[in-house]
Formats: C-alpha cells, sequence, structure tokens
C-alpha cells in the first residue's frame, strides 16, 4: 500500500511538471501581428490610433496621416515623427498583440473588434479590449486567459490570413 501512495505521488509530480512546462511554453511565446492586424475597411490600423504613443505617452493618440507607415498590410498613422520612426525600426516591438484583437475573445476562440482607447500595456505587451467589460473580466484571470488566446492564436491567424489572401 505504500509503493501504491508513493507511485501515485511520483505520476502526480510528473504530471504537474509537464503540464506546468507546456503552460510556461505557451505563455513564453511570441505572439506578436507579424501578418494579421485588425483595421478599418480602408486598412488603417487599429482605427487610426498611433500604437508608439501608449509607450511613449502613455496614452492612446490618434495618429496624423501625415505620419504614416505600412506593416502587416495595414497602414499606421502616428502623432510625431519619432513615433513613426520608432515603430518602423522595430514594429513588432509596439504592434498590439493578436494583432490588436481582444485577448478576452481570442482567449475563447474568436476575433471581435476592439476600441483603442481601452488597453492594457502589460510587460512591455498592448493589448487592446472591446470593452471595460471584457478588459476586466481578462484581468479578472489574466493567466490563464493569456495562456488560452496564446494557444488559440495561431489557428485564428491562419483563418485570417487566408480570408485576408482570398480578398
Amino acid at each position: 500500500m505504500q509503493n501504491a501512495a508513493r507511485n501515485l505521488l511520483i505520476i502526480s509530480a510528473i504530471v504537474v511538471s509537464l503540464f506546468g512546462a507546456l503552460s510556461f511554453y505557451l505563455a513564453s511565446q511570441d505572439y506578436v501581428a507579424d501578418s494579421v492586424i485588425f483595421d478599418t475597411s480602408k486598412n488603417i490600423a487599429i482605427n487610426g490610433y498611433d500604437t508608439v504613443a501608449y509607450y511613449q505617452q502613455k496614452r492612446p493618440i490618434i495618429g496624423d496621416p501625415q505620419f504614416q507607415a505600412e506593416w502587416a498590410g495595414s497602414i499606421w498613422f502616428f502623432s510625431n515623427v519619432e513615433n513613426r520612426d520608432l515603430f518602423v525600426g522595430a514594429p513588432a516591438n509596439y504592434a498590439p498583440q493578436y494583432g490588436g484583437y481582444d485577448p478576452l475573445g481570442v482567449s475563447k476562440g474568436y476575433t471581435n473588434p476592439t476600441n483603442p482607447e481601452i488597453y492594457t500595456l502589460l510587460a512591455g505587451q498592448l493589448y487592446l479590449h472591446y470593452s471595460p467589460e471584457y478588459r476586466e473580466h481578462w484581468q479578472n484571470d489574466r493567466a490563464t486567459n493569456m495562456i488560452l488566446a496564446n494557444s488559440n492564436w495561431a489557428f485564428l491567424r491562419d483563418q485570417l490570413l487566408s480570408i485576408q489572401n482570398a480578398d
């Protein structure tokens, strides 16, 4: 009987370790938007907001069409030339996660639009949200939601790419 309890404990430790390693792997993956960006029908990324402003000015700012760059199939507007140049130098550092789609929706397996005024800047990554309620729900169980979103994003990204390429 003592051996059975010991074996069960060892098996449980192995399962927990494997699950922990898988969770760490999925959470550490870099799922920035490299080719799929939520945009308007005019290919303007994140409704014309300056994605660098979230980092530099610490708030959402509408971009100016005179300061623009093209990346990932969309046109990005910036509030000044400095922000544009920062973005051009390293777009993946400033682009919103999950292509700018709401992370809660992505965690549940679908994409929905976002409001650039409702955002989270966390560990150097920008997340745009659909609504304050979606942001709150995402933040209430952020670790689980991020693991789910990271695992769903590859599938959703491929679906969005096939739709984008069909147009």
